[in-house]
């Protein structure tokens, strides 16, 4: 099956000369350019349950602000993130963009809040410093507690100690523009709203100068990736432009650290392929559980071959991923078989 790639994301690609990522002396920080930073010591405030939500922190400094993409899990993983950061960077002002609606991305809101209150100016809001697209802000506020509460199941009641729902004011009203409306020093930083990539709603940043992109959760780097709440035409179309519009030194960056495109080809190839595995047992006339037991049995043959030929076994978690995105794209593909 086909897919027609609709517009590029972005215009004009100007050329950068790019700093290498480089570690830090400290070893939760890794620096992708002389102003983009990553904090990577979620796990620390996870337990073993939780490691899986330890997720990437990006903090860009300009001269006046902080920029910080995401929060973390948990409030004590947005205050450790957040301690760290002002430890590096000191009392700066802070924004904090949530960039999608799953708890992991965004309960670390409170933590910030306690760590950068005192630089709020006088009658504003710390929430106000919290920035998200209207999808994501409303979202946050429907599903949050019960979201803390699933986290506070799996991972323990003292994992999610003292973790509540901050939900962002400060709101991307437009599908695209720049972060200039929170910063003069981010004017550069273009972003776009994407609904249904992994989740609701995606926010992507593209810096054209630095040669930079944030992508989130919607790439990763995993041979099973995790269709979520996403739909597999919307995320193909999206990798594939991607794939399309990545330029040599370009670095994408992700809720899982930087990227290369090897990994845009290998989710790229494997929803495709899982696309038209179902579209093709449909066409045959198999059911839903005949479709998720004949591609799950094989599973390999969607893994990274470079790993089938040491891994000849799926890992219970990796298939239990497969066979919920076989079940999603089922259902996305059912009504327009013949």
């Amino acid at each position: 099956m086909r897919f027609k790639l609709p517009a590029l994301l972005f215009s004009a690609f100007p050329v950068f000369l790019s700093l290498p990522a480089s570690a830090q002396g400290d070893p939760c920080w890794q620096q992708h350019r002389a102003t983009v930073h990553e904090w990577t010591c979620a796990g620390q405030s996870l337990p073993a349950e939780g490691q899986d939500f330890a997720l990437s922190i990006v903090v860009v400094e300009s001269p006046k602000a902080l920029m910080v993409i995401d929060s973390g899990a948990t409030a004590a993983v947005g205050e450790s993130a957040a301690k760290a950061i002002r430890s590096k960077f000191g009392a700066k002002p802070v924004w904090v963009l949530n960039t999608q609606p799953k708890p992991e991305h965004v309960l670390g809101n409170l933590g910030f809040r306690n760590v950068f209150k005192d630089t709020v100016v006088s009658g504003e809001s710390f929430a106000n410093r919290l920035v998200a697209g209207k999808r994501t802000a409303d979202l946050m506020k429907a599903r949050c507690p019960t979201c803390i509460e699933n986290f506070s199941e799996r991972m323990g009641s003292d994992s999610v100690k003292g973790t509540e729902s901050l939900v962002p004011e400060r709101i991307l009203k437009a599908q695209t523009g720049h972060l200039g409306v929170l910063q003069s020093d981010w004017v550069q930083w273009k972003f776009r709203l994407y609904k249904n990539l992994e989740t609701e709603e995606a926010l992507v940043l593209r810096n054209t100068d630095l040669k930079l992109w944030w992508v989130g959760s919607s790439l990763q780097n995993r041979d099973i990736p995790d269709l979520y709440d996403g739909n597999v035409i919307d995320r193909v179309n999206f990798l594939g432009r991607l794939k399309t519009q990545l330029k040599p030194g370009e670095t994408v960056l992700t809720s899982f650290g930087a990227l290369d495109a090897t990994w845009i080809d290998r989710n790229l190839n494997y929803f495709v392929q899982v696309h038209q595995a179902v579209l093709g047992g449909l066409e045959a006339g198999f059911s839903e559980v005949e479709l998720i037991e004949q591609i799950s049995a094989d599973i390999l043959r969607f893994k990274n071959p470079v790993l089938i030929e040491t891994d000849l076994r799926a890992n219970a978690q990796a298939l239990e991923t497969h066979q919920l995105n076989i079940q999603r794209i089922f259902h996305q593909t059912e009504a327009f078989a013949f």
